[in-house]
């Protein structure tokens, strides 16, 4: 995997589920590794936890600016939402492994375009659809 696919990867890794407490085995560990420094970044420009982190990881998503605009941050980090909000579904699903694509083309025509008040929100209720529907894949970095 390049560099490039790997940062795209990352932002579908964003988008992914919150019930599940480590990482799926189809996600590269190098992934974290090169989320780092803006995972980092993200957190200190949001005001955002560990805990908050932590909790979302235990399915406890709020609507609370803090962890929305963090997980906002981290997909525009890797350019893989526009500045509407929108997301670049050709591109998260040009990352999956085979055994996921007709799943992640469910998730993302039933959650995309996600609506909300501004990009933060939007991350929320994309979340939270993602969320309902793939609990067992989905998780936060």
């Amino acid at each position: 995997m390049d560099t490039k696919q790997g940062l795209l990867f990352f932002g579908f890794v964003c988008l992914q589920a919150v019930l599940v407490s480590a990482a799926p085995d189809w996600v590269p560990p190098e992934i974290f590794e090169m989320v780092a420094e803006d995972k980092a970044r993200c957190m200190s420009e949001h005001g955002t936890t560990q805990v908050q982190i932590d909790e979302v990881d235990q399915g406890k998503l709020e609507n609370d600016p803090t962890i929305t605009c963090y997980m906002y941050c981290l997909l525009d980090a890797f350019s893989l939402v526009d500045d509407e909000g929108n997301i670049d579904g050709d591109m998260m699903m040009g990352l999956l492994p085979d055994s996921l694509q007709t799943r992640a083309e469910m998730i993302l025509e039933q959650c995309t375009p996600a609506d909300g008040t501004d990009n933060c929100n939007k991350m929320f209720n994309l979340a939270t659809c993602v969320q309902k529907l793939a609990p067992d894949i989905w998780f936060i970095l």
